[in-house]
């Protein structure tokens, strides 16, 4: 029988004392850490090296098995408003929390101890909380939907995955309506098509998608890729009648309101693509009025030939390969050699030392619907597969999204 381990510290302290150093040298390094994404995401990663060299397996562990509990506390506290209250005034007793919400003080001691102990608010003494930079993050509406969609479609999924691994010998989700959430939804249909039946569902998501988790700390594509130098500037009219920027599974159309707001003087059609329900639910004076939408499923023919530049903002990720090879065969077929070129915006995953932010996302796309986040060996090989070149990878400042660069082959 294996004996647990002792408490005792689980590394040397010279590497303790090395990891600190390390940290006051590269803090020293930077003057403005909010702008400076490469020493940011090299502290945060030499700071969980110190916590892991520091913290009990047993720790980890147990925090693991109760980390369901501190996800039900903040959409408690998300629910009864009370990151709104914090941030509206602060501190708070959590008896005036009770006393505003409704709900039963002892209810309210409780999650409050947990989003102490989490930064998703303040103790300042007993019962006293006031609000952290985490508690204005959860006032955000994008942010909110981010945590309520992966709490009510996403935990589902992950509950009855090792079933679904089980019965279908321990492989990866060839299929898109062959995963661990449809499988617990009970049903064969594509899960974005599944979630539109789902009252609220597909709304609360696309709130999400129009901000994801709304940090200012990560910048956006359009923020640092030179997308009018890459492609923009070599709009032709007398191509692809006259398009020049295609938003294929646009959403509601926000990556081409960005490009026209960077760029006004771009000239050439904007045209954002995606299913009949997401587009229907975009409201008049939503989108640039330069841009046009058009009903469509990436998964079959692309009707707009020619076009300049076919956009693609995180859908590849939601998609098992053979998916993914459907969705670029049939763009690759309406691109022009030589003129078309294809942005795709994409996590891209290093090939080591891989940040727990990416590795958790890439796996919250294995159980919600066959998909994954790819590295770039994996994205060449994808894109060879359809008959297109990688003709560059933009890797981003810091761990956000990156870009793939690609054209016909």
């Amino acid at each position: 029988m294996i004996k647990p381990t002792s408490r005792a510290l689980y590394t040397s302290q010279s590497t303790v004392g090395s990891l600190v150093s390390r940290i006051n040298a590269q803090a020293t390094q930077s003057k403005d850490l909010e702008h400076d994404q490469s020493t940011r995401a090299n502290l945060l990663q030499l700071s969980r090296e110190l916590t892991a060299s520091l913290q009990a397996p047993d720790e980890v562990c147990s925090l693991l098995a109760f980390s369901i509990g501190p996800f039900m506390c903040v959409r408690v506290a998300d629910e009864l408003k009370i990151f709104d209250l914090l941030c509206e005034k602060s501190p708070r007793s959590t008896q005036e929390l009770a006393s505003i919400t409704g709900a039963e003080h002892g209810l309210i001691v409780r999650v409050m101890r947990v989003l102490g102990g989490m930064g998703f608010a303040f103790q300042q003494s007993k019962n006293i909380y006031s609000a952290t930079a985490v508690s204005k993050q959860m006032t955000l509406p994008s942010v909110r939907a981010g945590i309520k969609t992966f709490h009510t479609e996403g935990f589902p999924a992950v509950h009855r995955s090792i079933d679904y691994f089980k019965e279908n010998g321990w492989r990866l989700p060839r299929a898109m309506n062959d995963n661990p959430y449809n499988f617990a939804e009970g049903t064969t249909e594509n899960p974005f098509t599944h979630m539109s039946k789902k009252p609220g569902v597909m709304e609360t998501f696309n709130v999400f998608m129009q901000g994801l988790f709304g940090t200012p700390f990560r910048l956006g594509w359009s923020d640092w890729f030179p997308i009018k130098e890459v492609a923009l500037d070599g709009f032709d009219e007398t191509q692809g009648n006259g398009v020049c920027f295609v938003d294929v599974g646009a959403g509601k159309g926000h990556e081409g309101n960005l490009v026209l707001q960077k760029y006004p003087e771009t000239k050439g059609k904007f045209i954002a693509q995606d299913l009949e329900f997401v587009i229907s639910d975009i409201q008049k004076g939503e989108l640039d009025h330069r841009i046009e939408t058009m009903v469509h499923d990436f998964t079959k023919p692309q009707p707009v030939k020619g076009a300049r530049v076919y956009f693609l903002q995180n859908i590849l990720h939601d998609w098992a390969s053979p998916v993914c090879h459907e969705i670029l065969t049939s763009l690759r077929e309406a691109m022009t050699p030589g003129y078309s070129k294809l942005i795709v915006c994409n996590i891209i995953l290093p090939e080591g030392n891989v940040p727990l932010r990416q590795s958790c996302l890439d796996v919250a796309m294995l159980y919600m619907h066959s998909g994954q986040q790819r590295t770039q060996e994996e994205f060449r090989e994808l894109f060879e597969t359809a008959g297109l070149k990688v003709t560059k990878f933009w890797l981003p400042p810091g761990d956000g999204d990156g870009i793939v660069e690609a054209e016909v082959a």
